[in-house]
């Protein structure tokens, strides 16, 4: 919590679960927006997504949440939930999401807001005896990366996503 109190006076916002699921939500009806919003409270009971206050904070109190990286996180997530991906795997995704933003990878999150277009790869663990997702595995990088193949081709399956439409679509709804 005093993370978030220190950002909030370096000109960082916090936002509430309604907030997210109206700026993220595929379905901008009361009822998509509702269902939007149980996901978000449900990956935040799994803590998939971090909050500023604490997570149970009783009958009309809001929960309160960075707005960055929240809305990135919270938009990727809602992105791989559409393809099926359980909260095992989110849960693996969201993980690395943060350590990218707690450490030196919070640029590639940040370039969405850029004319670059920025990725990102998500490869699917594989348990060799058994077949099924143990896991997944991050992989980022941008139209500039010096590498001519940037993809990550070792996995058998992957999702990706273009963060820069993806969010370019999350900052469209904001200004509506």
């Amino acid at each position: 919590m005093a993370r978030c109190l220190m950002n909030l006076t370096n000109s960082g916002e916090l936002i509430t679960v309604k907030d997210i699921a109206d700026l993220i939500a595929f379905d901008r009806t009361d009822q998509g927006v509702a269902r939007t919003m149980r996901q978000l409270r449900h990956w935040t009971e799994n803590d998939l997504i971090r909050t500023c206050s604490e997570k149970k904070t009783g009958k009309g109190i809001p929960r309160l949440y960075e707005e960055q990286p929240t809305l990135e996180i919270s938009t990727v997530l809602l992105e791989l939930s559409r393809y099926g991906a359980n909260i095992d795997i989110l849960q693996h995704v969201s993980k690395e999401l943060y350590e990218h933003w707690d450490g030196d990878g919070g640029l590639y999150i940040l370039q969405t807001e850029t004319e670059n277009n920025s990725y990102i790869q998500v490869s699917w663990k594989i348990d060799p005896e058994t077949g099924k997702f143990i896991g997944a595995n991050v992989h980022m990088f941008d139209d500039f990366d010096e590498e001519a193949d940037s993809l990550n081709r070792l996995s058998t399956s992957s999702i990706l996503i273009n963060m820069t439409t993806l969010m370019d679509s999350v900052h469209a709804h904001r200004e509506a």
